[in-house]
């Protein structure tokens, strides 16, 4: 959920429960932001008011760019950062520090690699200054940033929205997705569930990923033991088609069935 002050929510006029419907779609905001999507009847039943009151919410705050509506429900607004970078930042820093240094292996001279958005990357940098000569295309500005100014690497920069409260490019769809052949993906992900599907919260973001992946070698998703078990509305792509997966812990017990990860090389940090 981005950060700052709750958005400014409009009262049903001469509706009595008036302030009753305030706090409702504060709260219905909350829900969607917090786990990237929800239905109408789970709304329903958790305010205890007919599915058509919550339609009605829902349309006033997709109205106002606060969500999207879908069929049956509603799913986080595109451009609006799940949780800000500053918020995202702490979390686990020491963890995701340890996991971006298990990418020195396949940062070999001359790369081209892709580095994908979240603060996980934040200290790429560091790895990456003892590996000279690769070129980053990234969407991720503090990857750009920080790798422009403290390696020697050559930094693309994919153009388009920096999204409101984080350091995140959401890309235009042009002929920049097709300009380079990776020898290397480096994702992340919000959300795996236990069926290996990995997910994110913004369509914007996804769409990027999903049109380089084909365009290279090797895909390396980074994600920490906490990223197991979420939901988030939009699929990346599925574990099957990963080829490395650097985590903490045994991610196997993350997954209903030990095949998921048939095809995937497993380093996992302790």
């Amino acid at each position: 959920m981005s950060g700052g002050a709750a958005p400014h929510l409009p009262v049903e006029a001469g509706a009595p429960e008036s302030g009753r419907v305030k706090h409702r779609r504060r709260a219905i905001l909350e829900a969607v932001r917090t786990n990237g999507a929800a239905s109408v009847a789970e709304l329903a039943a958790r305010f205890d008011v007919t599915y058509q009151t919550i339609r009605r919410d829902l349309r006033t705050l997709e109205t106002q760019g606060l969500l999207q509506k879908g069929f049956g429900g509603a799913f986080a607004s595109p451009g609006v950062a799940h949780h800000t970078h500053g918020e995202r930042h702490g979390v686990q820093s020491g963890v995701k520090r340890q996991l971006v240094a298990a990418l020195a292996e396949f940062l070999t001279p001359g790369a081209t690699v892709f580095v994908g958005l979240g603060t996980t990357f934040d200290s790429l940098h560091e790895v990456l200054a003892d590996h000279p000569g690769v070129l980053v295309a990234t969407p991720n500005l503090e990857v750009a940033h920080s790798c422009a100014l403290k390696t020697e690497a050559t930094v693309y920069v994919y153009g388009g929205y920096v999204r409101n409260k984080d350091s995140s490019i959401l890309t235009l769809a042009d002929e920049s997705r097709q300009r380079f052949k990776f020898d290397v993906a480096i994702i992340g992900a919000s959300a795996i569930d236990r069926h290996g599907t990995v997910q994110e919260f913004d369509p914007m973001e996804v769409d990027l990923v999903r049109s380089i992946l084909p365009h290279t070698r090797q895909v390396i998703l980074v994600a920490h033991d906490e990223k197991f078990d979420r939901r988030a509305p939009h699929v990346v792509v599925q574990m099957s088609h990963v080829d490395v997966l650097i985590t903490n812990g045994d991610p196997a017990e993350r997954f209903e069935n030990a095949s998921i990860l048939a095809s995937t090389r497993i380093i996992a940090l302790d």
